[in-house]
């Protein structure tokens, strides 16, 4: 389907006016931000979580394995993402499971009966009812948008979320002082119905080629995953793997920081965790505005070294509660930076049609390294002090960054 056809699809013009006209589009925004939202509370909850039911670093390690290794099975649903008539399908069968499973975590955790096993269990049902909202998260900017628009898009979207992200994570950790990570489970279970009611009105259609079956969309997916003089989206990937491996640590990095470091554990993991999301959004909004097309690589490659010199730092410095701050939220700024360009992209880049399919495809490897790294990084978090962990982590990131240097397919991706 030429982008003319797609409803809702703009005239192609760049920057953040033609994005603001869209209706589609800022429909879609306040749906999956809902959604989004609900899961910020649930991603600062959850890993706290974890920790007080358990007291155990290798458990939190265990349960963001998990979520990522049921994250990495994307590229098996993906398909359906492209190929479904209308995107709002897969919210509103997504959505409401999700939010049964929620309530379920915190009426299980109140009554004192959340066992490790049953905690497990509904992260991996909840993960899973990701996968298909995720892989048309990814899809959706370019069916409604041209790819001239898509860091001006990552820019609004990255505005609007990014500011009730933060406001998501700052609810949970006032939520985690004052009723426990219980009350983020019905919080997220409550913004989950709210991204289901404004999915009823969106109008996002793939246009699938009707005589491609499911075997072939896939199979073509894996194509286009392997195309290009270097493949290109192959190297990306490899570097991807590894910072993946190390970024599976952040949430266990403010875990154990909080908790060694600090009186008062609780107040220090709320603040942290919201002051990365902050540097998150800053990153949104600064590339949204520069829009470095033609140098999506090098801003890959620049961010990935800039990590990996704070996560060395961050570990070192003292007991000061806003110094800390000041380092998680570069630490934000830059990894979110990472991640907008790659998936600036990939929007850019891929055609529409096979979008969802190839970043799952991609996410695949990032995945299964991630898994990987929480269970690692886990075990590792109970036996070293903050001053290891951040060395670990910074020389993880320093090394994927001079892969990505090395590497032409990488550093020098634009579209």
């Amino acid at each position: 389907m030429a982008d003319g056809e797609r409803g809702s699809t703009p005239a192609p013009r760049q920057g953040y006016r033609s994005v603001l006209r869209n209706r589609q589009y800022l429909l879609w925004v306040g749906s999956s931000n809902a959604a989004t939202v609900g899961y910020s509370v649930y991603a600062i909850s959850i890993v706290w979580l974890a920790y007080t039911t358990s007291h155990s670093y290798a458990v939190v390690g265990l349960v963001l394995c998990v979520e990522y290794a049921a994250y990495a099975g994307t590229f098996l649903l993906a398909p359906f993402a492209d190929r479904v008539r209308n995107q709002r399908t897969i919210y509103l069968a997504c959505y409401p499971v999700q939010a049964a499973a929620a309530v379920t975590l915190g009426l299980a955790a109140t009554d004192g009966v959340l066992s490790t096993p049953l905690l497990v269990a509904l992260i991996v049902l909840i993960s899973v009812l990701w996968d298909l909202p995720w892989a048309a998260y990814n899809a959706a900017p370019r069916l409604l948008l041209t790819a001239e628009e898509q860091f001006a898009a990552g820019g609004v979207s990255g505005a609007i979320g990014g500011a009730n992200s933060i406001a998501g994570y700052a609810t949970g950790g006032v939520l985690i002082l004052l009723v426990g990570a219980t009350g983020g489970m019905y919080l997220y279970a409550a913004l989950l119905g709210v991204g289901s009611v404004l999915a009823v009105w969106l109008r996002i259609y793939p246009g699938p080629s009707p005589e491609s079956g499911f075997v072939e969309s896939f199979r073509q997916g894996w194509k286009t995953t392997f195309a290009g003089d270097g493949r290109p989206l192959l190297q990306l990937a490899s570097v991807d793997a590894i910072q993946g491996f190390f970024t599976a640590g952040t949430a266990l990095f403010i875990t154990l920081i909080s908790v060694t470091t600090f009186a008062v554990a609780s107040s220090a993991y709320a603040l942290l965790f919201t002051i990365y999301i902050v540097g998150g959004v800053a990153a949104d909004l600064s590339l949204g505005w520069i829009n470095p097309r033609g140098r999506a690589g090098s801003v890959m490659v620049g961010t990935l070294l800039a990590v990996g010199l704070v996560f060395l730092v961050v570990g070192a410095v003292p007991g000061v509660l806003v110094l800390v701050a000041v380092l998680w939220l570069l630490i934000g700024l830059f990894l979110t930076s990472f991640a907008d360009a790659k998936y600036a992209f990939l929007r850019g880049s891929v055609d529409p049609g096979q979008l969802g399919r190839v970043t799952s495809n991609l996410y695949l490897f990032v995945g299964i390294s991630s898994a990987i790294g929480a269970l690692v990084l886990g075990e590792l978090a109970g036996v070293v002090s903050p001053l290891y962990f951040g060395l670990v982590l910074g020389g993880g990131f320093l090394v994927a960054g001079v892969l990505a240097l090395s590497l032409p397919g990488v550093k020098g991706l634009k579209y």
